[in-house]
């Protein structure tokens, strides 16, 4: 039913365009302090650029799930899945003759990740809810989503830009911007401090998106997709407030076969491309399918 196939290496640079704020967690409250500082390493991390220096602890990083989640969300406000999730839940609720929920459980429910198991984004993006594996196994097992395709990792300052951050921040390696919430009536302030990444900053990251059935090569688009609805929505907090425009540069395709993991045949470069706006999604399609023998007339 499903074989590994081989994987497409999906490397880039994230770019901040405006201050970034991926937010980690309050450990101490102090007067004064921060209300929300970023996401950062705890611990240095030993020889862990090229030049076998080692990245500082406190290091700011983008957790691959955020990556990943504004991914998926931006696809299914795109592609129509949170209607379908806000009437299949009613629907439900309705067939239990429990209507006096609806605006309870089942707004909450909907607003969810796509849980169908079906449809293009839980078979890339993968789905957790174990009743729905199960529905489809007893209807029709070849309709199994599978693995999850896309794998993302978490994004890290690249060398250069840890080395700019550290001399522009003098060490601190974020910035800190101070909003003030007025009140129309009183004009009292309440200000509060919020911990960014500085715009001009630069990330590093990966995705591995794997090739299980026929027609995963297809399924690539929805990546790149995704990667645009992105760039024009925003990464992390405050995106409503300027914060969290990013940008995808320096990216490139290799895929990687099967055989290529068991040392027997060599991986094949896709291609290098500076943004998204280069990369043509069904010559990139028809070459992986190229590479990877697929039928012309597979679905």
């Amino acid at each position: 039913m499903f074989s590994y196939r081989g994987s497409v290496i999906i490397t880039y640079h994230l770019k901040a365009l405006t201050g970034l704020r991926v937010g980690g967690s309050v450990e101490n409250f102090e007067i004064g302090g921060l209300d929300s500082p970023v996401i950062k390493t705890t611990a240095p991390i030993p020889k862990f650029y090229q030049d076998g220096t080692d990245m500082p602890e406190g290091t700011p990083y983008i957790p691959g799930s955020s990556i990943k989640g504004k991914m998926r969300s931006s696809l299914e406000w795109l592609l129509g899945n949170v209607d379908k999730m806000l009437e299949n839940k009613k629907k439900i609720l309705e067939e239990r003759g429990k209507p006096e929920e609806k605006n309870k459980k089942y707004i909450e429910n909907a607003g969810k990740p796509c849980d169908c198991g079906r449809c293009s984004v839980c078979i890339v993006f993968g789905t957790g809810d174990q009743n729905t594996i199960q529905n489809i196994a007893g209807e029709n097992p070849k309709e199994l989503p599978g693995p999850p395709r896309l794998k993302v990792f978490d994004a890290y300052l690249t060398k250069e830009s840890l080395e700019v951050l550290q001399e522009i921040t003098q060490g601190l390696l974020t910035e800190i911007k101070t909003e003030n919430q007025i009140n129309r009536i009183t004009s009292r302030a309440h200000p509060r401090k919020v911990e960014r990444v500085p715009a001009g900053a630069i990330f590093e990251g990966k995705m591995v998106f794997e090739l299980y059935k026929e027609g995963d090569e297809d399924r690539l688009n929805l990546v790149f997709t995704g990667m645009r609805a992105l760039e024009d929505s925003y990464l992390g907090g405050y995106g409503s407030r300027g914060s969290g425009r990013v940008k995808f540069e320096n990216i490139r395709l290799i895929y990687r076969p099967k055989a290529y993991y068991l040392g027997i045949a060599q991986e094949n470069e896709i291609g290098k491309f500076g943004s998204l706006a280069d990369i043509k999604d069904q010559e990139i399609i028809k070459e992986l399918e190229e590479i990877t023998g697929k039928p012309k007339n597979a679905g």
